[in-house]
């Protein structure tokens, strides 16, 4: 009984160990799969979303990224929708050191980036799936930006009157 138990003890001690692992390569792509076209935005129901600038001009909000809520600066010179690290973890994406081979041009020069995927990216009542985006260490991006990865989605996006208008 107690070897049983040993082996019991011993196996939940190696699954622990490999989860995250096991969790990222559950979520990779088959390696020969051509990458499937990008699907369009699902809707809860039509959206509209403002958002005032702030005394700089720019326009920080409150997103939520799988469901976790982030602050954001929305950012249409960013290709993709860029976040922090830590804040990367917090909304449940797996990183790991490996990850980072991409190199990307930031404002404070050139970093490494690990690109991910986000299950969904929300804006008021706003919410875009499958997401490209960028993961970069917490000092090489000091605010997570809404790129062009979720505004270009959008049906329309502008600026009116010091406030920025997300319409799907």
């Amino acid at each position: 009984m107690l070897r049983l138990v040993g082996w019991v003890l011993a196996a939940t001690v190696v699954i622990g160990f490999f989860a995250p692992e096991l969790q990222r390569l559950a979520d990779l792509p088959a390696a020969k799969e051509a990458p499937a076209p990008a699907a369009k935005p699902k809707a809860v129901a039509f959206g509209r979303a403002e958002i005032a600038a702030d005394g700089r001009g720019h326009f920080v909000l409150t997103g939520r990224v799988n469901g976790r809520p982030l602050s954001m600066l929305a950012d249409t010179g960013a290709t993709l929708v860029a976040l922090r690290a830590s804040d990367a973890r917090a909304a449940g994406l797996i990183v790991l050191p490996g990850d980072y081979t991409a190199r990307v041009s930031t404002a404070g020069g050139v970093a490494e980036a690990a690109r991910v995927r986000l299950g969904e990216v929300e804006i008021g009542n706003i919410r875009v799936t499958d997401v490209d985006a960028f993961v970069l260490s917490d000092d090489q991006l000091g605010t997570n930006l809404l790129g062009m990865s979720f505004l270009g989605r959008l049906k329309a996006f502008s600026i009116e009157n010091g406030r920025l208008i997300l319409n799907q």
